[in-house]
């Protein structure tokens, strides 16, 4: 089990309990029964991006690294940019 959180009242770690939909709403106090001591704590969500970039010189005028796609049946394989994922003669 991965834990989310930690109980601030026994310091067990904790899975929150998103349950159709509940606890992703930023701005909203949510509340939740710690599993292991039986006691109610409340938490906030927060949101955070991560991005990770690199350089596509097919989009600066070098060569794409076209490859045939793994597809299935074969015959609708087309070629991709392994780079860029840009398809054969289509422009995003």
């Amino acid at each position: 089990m991965m834990n989310d959180v930690e109980c601030p009242y026994c310091g067990k770690g904790s899975e929150i309990n998103h349950d159709d939909g509940y606890g992703y709403e930023e701005d909203e106090i949510y509340e939740q029964e710690c599993g292991n001591c039986e006691n109610i704590f409340i938490f906030t969500t927060s949101i955070s991006f991560y991005y990770e970039v690199q350089k596509a010189a097919c989009k600066n005028g070098g060569e794409h690294d076209y490859q045939k796609t793994h597809t299935f049946p074969p015959e609708a394989a087309r070629m991709q940019c392994t780079v860029c994922q840009e398809k054969e003669g289509y422009r995003r």
